[in-house]
């Protein structure tokens, strides 16, 4: 069973460190529907013998006293599948101050517990031997939640017939058709719909199909996991650029590599092994959680923009009379807003080469979402550019940023009506970019530089996908030639506003960078319905550059920054850094706060349950 697994079955379990100590507090538990009185790590004392539990037990057991003893051993073989909920209160009643301690509960839960469940369902279903730790983990997930009933007969009195999509796993498991389970995951959401446990269900069940779907992205036997991280680069103290990326840059067009191929040259050659890195050591990706999915298709609305936008405290109407520029960092278009019905896109990972991302427009007025294809990430030049000379290219951080319209201008062109990363005196805006010295590739433990890089939003200078001009800056397929814009990128700008070749200078925009794979979680909390769900909504709160409001300030006045005003700009950003680097055990840091890292600092600004 892999990590993620495991981890799954104890939050649903246990809700989780931080709930299982401070909210249930370390006691017994009845959760109703067939359940028994539960402790530790969802340990039903329904379902076990008094001797599975003496045995199980025996360390809690002997520190307990001869009366807590006997009320434990009462509630044995009692659960609300054969019992009254009366039965089952006055039993819970009798024992709900005796404490299991998370670890304790931990150690029967690795010893026992799970090695148990495991067991089940690999006797209950087929060619379980065939599945890698992610997909083999979620049916043991679904056999600790449902028992191993995938055999189970529809009753009579049972008109839902809730076990037909039990019954449909172990044909699938039966058949090898895999593909298949996912599916029925979601579909036995139906079960509970409308009952007081629906919204906890549905959760579970969609988490158990995308772990399953993300062990078939990834193939039917689980692959070697890559080696850790390197050594930390250098620390986030890194003062100011003097010089600003984008007056380093040479453009490089399509004409350009066309010439060179005529001439029989590799214009990437000196580039050559530029990487992106595995989600667990890439800054964007590695605080979503190990073994994401990827190659997920996903419909994206203004809605899941929205959500986005919340969950991030980005202030969306802070330029009120412009759209929202959004990149997704890792993302193809299947669909776009042109084809008369939903977007679609797919989840992927970017890379140095082509452009892999997605860049569109959010009207806010209408509501309109329109997306063209792009890339968020410096090319494989520019890369190997800062590895060589330490002068210039940059990766730009997910986050909440402001543009101004302006000509973007390097050393051998200017391309009028470009979106600028600029104050509102037109000056470089600094902000804290991700660079590397030593290798070809952005992992946490990277250089955190705090600069005024000019990571502007202008186009690839290609036509077609085939590849695209970047030091850092945000990209759109298309080209500018002597003033005329052409391509998606023409498009985009007048998605924009944009009427005229330069567009309105000094104009704002604000530009909201994120990740697909956050995209298509928050498209699955809408398409799941669990956007009441605050638990659900909670893997998504986050706290990264360019977030405002209360929270930040709670967040400033725990790092020690003078004169908190609420405002996660790059001090607190890079403060944030260090606070990440310097924690036991650490690989790096991505200067992102998620709930996991409030709750082991001891914070309370943000709740422990829900958003």
């Amino acid at each position: 069973m892999s990590d993620k697994a495991f981890k799954l079955i104890v939050d649903y379990e246990t809700g989780g460190r931080a709930f299982y100590e401070r909210v249930i507090k370390q006691r017994p538990i009845w959760p109703k529907e067939a359940s028994g009185i539960t402790i530790g790590f969802g340990y039903d004392l329904g379902y076990v013998s008094l001797d599975e539990y003496r045995s199980d037990w025996a360390q809690v057991i002997a520190t307990l006293s001869a009366a807590q003893k006997s009320a434990m051993e009462a509630c044995v073989g009692f659960h609300s599948g054969k019992d009254s909920a009366a039965k089952m209160q006055e039993l819970l009643a009798r024992v709900r101050d005796i404490v299991f301690s998370w670890d304790a509960s931990q150690i029967v839960f690795k010893a026992k517990t799970l090695p148990k469940f495991a067991l089940l369902t690999d006797q209950a279903l087929p060619n379980c031997s065939l599945l890698n730790g992610d997909c083999f983990g979620a049916l043991v997930s679904l056999t600790f939640n449902r028992g191993p009933s995938y055999s189970t007969r529809q009753k009579p009195s049972d008109v839902k017939d809730r076990y037909r999509e039990m019954r449909k796993i172990k044909a699938d498991m039966v058949a090898k058709n895999f593909a298949d389970i996912p599916k029925q995951l979601k579909e036995m959401i139906r079960i509970w719909v409308g009952t007081a446990v629906e919204t906890g269900l549905r959760r579970r069940r969609l988490d158990e199909a995308d772990l399953f779907a993300a062990g078939l992205a990834v193939g039917i036997v689980a692959s070697p996991v890559s080696g850790g991280a390197g050594a930390l680069e250098a620390s986030s103290d890194v003062a100011a650029s003097v010089m600003h990326d984008d007056e380093e840059w040479q453009e490089l067009t399509e004409d350009d590599v066309a010439t060179e191929a005529l001439a029989g040259a590799m214009f990437t050659a000196a580039a050559a092994g530029a990487k992106w890195a595995a989600d667990e050591l890439q800054p964007d990706y590695a605080h979503l959680g190990p073994n994401l999915p990827t190659g997920l298709a996903f419909t994206l609305t203004a809605d899941d923009l929205a959500l986005l936008a919340q969950l991030n405290d980005f202030d969306v109407t802070s330029v009120s009379d412009a759209p929202v520029l959004f990149g997704l960092r890792g993302a193809v278009i299947v669909k776009d807003h042109t084809a008369g019905a939903e977007i679609v896109l797919i989840d992927q990972r970017p890379d140095h080469i082509l452009p892999r991302c997605v860049i569109g427009v959010w009207n806010r007025t209408t509501g309109k979402v329109s997306v063209f294809p792009g890339s968020t990430v410096p090319n494989q030049a520019a890369v190997a550019m800062y590895k060589n000379t330490q002068r210039a290219g940059n990766l730009l951080a997910t986050g909440f940023y402001e543009y101004r319209c302006g000509p973007h201008t390097t050393k051998n062109q200017s391309t009028p009506g470009a979106f600028l990363l600029r104050n509102s005196d037109m000056s470089h805006r600094t902000v804290i970019v991700r660079r590397s010295r030593d290798d070809l590739v952005y992992q946490r433990g990277d250089i955190v530089d705090r600069c005024a890089p000019g990571d502007n939003i202008h186009p690839t200078f290609f036509s077609q996908p085939s590849g695209f001009s970047s030091l850092g800056c945000q990209t759109v397929v298309g080209t500018c030639r002597s003033g005329t814009h052409s391509g998606p990128w023409s498009a985009f700008r007048t998605a924009a506003g944009f009427t005229t070749a330069s567009g309105v200078p000094g104009k704002a925009f604000s530009y909201m960078l994120l990740t697909g794979a956050e995209a298509r979680m928050a498209s699955a909390l809408r398409t799941g319905g669990l956007l009441s769900d605050k638990i659900a909504l909670r893997r998504l709160r986050r706290l990264r550059f360019g977030s405002q409001g209360p929270a930040v300030k709670a967040l400033q006045e725990q790092l020690n920054l003078q004169n908190p005003d609420g405002d996660f700009g790059p001090n607190t950003c890079a403060e944030l850094h260090k606070l990440q680097k310097n924690l036991p055990g650490s690989a790096g840091s991505d200067g992102i706060l998620t709930p996991e890292l409030h709750d082991a600092k001891g914070w309370q600004f943000l709740a422990s349950v829900g958003v």
